[in-house]
């Protein structure tokens, strides 16, 4: 049985209060605000939710069914990956937490000059990676992301046949993650995701850490193309990520959203027919157009066809039935920051 452990608590209860904490901060003050919670980076004590082990064996212990899933496993799993897709073989070793607040704090200033101290390798690599490192210096943002996948009600339950996971918009891979651990938990051992990249210097090292870790492989290929789904096109597809739209913090717009939804659907439709998505929906708002729309499968995540050219800015994410604003996606989680 997939099991998640967390509770839904009120803002007076989520660990916030005090916290100087902007919603939509930029990458840097979500770096920040992360290290700031510790003292000196090097001489840091690892929080309750910090495990000793390695990335590869929590996340060993996260496919076993018979293991509950805590909010702090996750965010515990969330940090170390990160690090992980810094530092080469960080996978596979148990990692001082105050390696990892000092790679936040580098992190929080890489577009800025280096400090003496630092290695210059790690703060190019810092650099190279950074569109999609950003999803994952919100620690909070991507646990949450990964519990809402992980539990979702709707997720496929071995019944017979392999698991066929997609992510449409796999930015660092840790959707693909979260899928694998999705299908081990729910039975399925033949567990085939795969993910879309369009940027070589990333994905290259996307596709190392998520095949290292068993969690699938990334095609490097432009996702608003039909013909990048054919290795799917007829297959019974069992769920369907967007890892850049849960986490981007940019508008939504016809080349990072709305095409890529489109080439998918009119190339794999006839194997969506019992496909879980996530997110189920958005809501997003254009300022330019005065308008508000709702994208699902229901419209192929697709605005009405005079905004297709406007850009949208997601506004909340529609979970479980449930519509959560992007402003509480990782609230939860900052009590464990504390």
């Amino acid at each position: 049985m997939n099991k998640t452990d967390h509770t839904h608590r009120n803002e007076e209860q989520d660990g916030l209060a005090g916290l100087t904490v902007s919603p939509l901060a930029s990458v840097g003050m979500q770096a920040r605000n992360f290290t700031a919670l510790f003292d000196s980076p090097q001489t840091s004590i690892a929080p309750d939710f910090y495990a000793p082990g390695s990335l590869a064996s929590d996340v060993e212990r996260l496919c076993d069914p018979t293991q509950d899933v805590s909010d702090a496993d996750l965010l515990n799993v969330a940090v170390k990956y990160f690090f992980s897709y810094v530092h080469d073989d960080a996978f596979d070793e148990p990692v001082p937490f105050g390696e990892i607040t000092q790679l936040f704090e580098r992190f929080a200033r890489h577009q800025s000059m280096n400090e003496p101290s630092d290695d210059i390798e790690i703060m190019n690599r810092l650099r190279m990676w950074s569109p999609v490192l950003r999803v994952l210096a919100d620690a909070p943002r991507a646990a949450h992301v990964m519990r809402a996948v992980i539990g979702q009600s709707d997720a496929p339950v071995y019944g017979g046949g392999p698991y066929v996971g997609v992510d449409i918009g796999a930015g660092t891979g840790i959707m693909l993650l979260a899928l694998q651990i999705q299908a081990r938990r729910n039975g399925f051992s033949d567990i085939q995701t795969l993910g879309y990249q369009t940027d070589p210097v990333s994905g290259e090292r996307t596709h190392d850490l998520v095949h290292t870790l068993g969690a699938g492989s990334v095609m490097l290929a432009d996702p608003s193309r039909e013909g990048a789904y054919g290795v799917v096109r007829g297959r019974t597809v069992n769920f369907v990520a967007n890892e850049v739209v849960a986490g981007i913090q940019q508008s939504l717009t016809m080349a990072n959203c709305f095409g890529k939804y489109r080439a998918f659907f009119r190339s794999v439709s006839e194997g969506l027919d019992s496909a879980a998505f996530f997110p189920a929906g958005l809501v997003a708002h254009s300022a330019a157009a005065n308008a508000s729309v709702i994208l699902a499968r229901e419209n192929c995540f697709q605005p009405p066809a005079e905004y297709l050219e406007e850009s949208f800015v997601p506004q909340g994410l529609i979970l479980e039935g449930q519509v959560l604003p992007m402003h509480k996606l990782g609230r939860e989680f900052y009590k464990f920051l504390t």
